[in-house]
């Protein structure tokens, strides 16, 4: 378990990829009520997609960066607290 702390929702990328999803439903939905063709429905789920998937491998990244500080950190602790020969 990551023992770090991260802004998690109070990130910019987290409002930012929620905008993002959010415009990306708008405009999927745009075609039910104008008739447009289904270019919107595919501009709209592609646009959710990745701003989703961009969100999550931000996250991803900075929690294995904060795993792996964690494990260098103790691995330092036990070293130090080893008898010295």
């Amino acid at each position: 378990m990551v023992k770090g702390k991260t802004n998690g929702k109070a990130s910019s990328e987290y409002i930012l990829a929620l905008v993002g999803m959010i415009g990306g439903m708008v405009i999927a939905s745009i075609e039910g009520f104008q008739g447009e063709s289904s270019w919107l429905t595919l501009a709209g789920t592609l646009l959710s997609a990745i701003c989703g998937a961009s969100y999550t491998a931000s996250r991803a990244k900075v929690k294995a960066a904060l795993a792996g500080a964690e494990a260098v950190a103790e691995a330092g602790k036990q070293q130090a607290s080893s008898p010295k020969e």
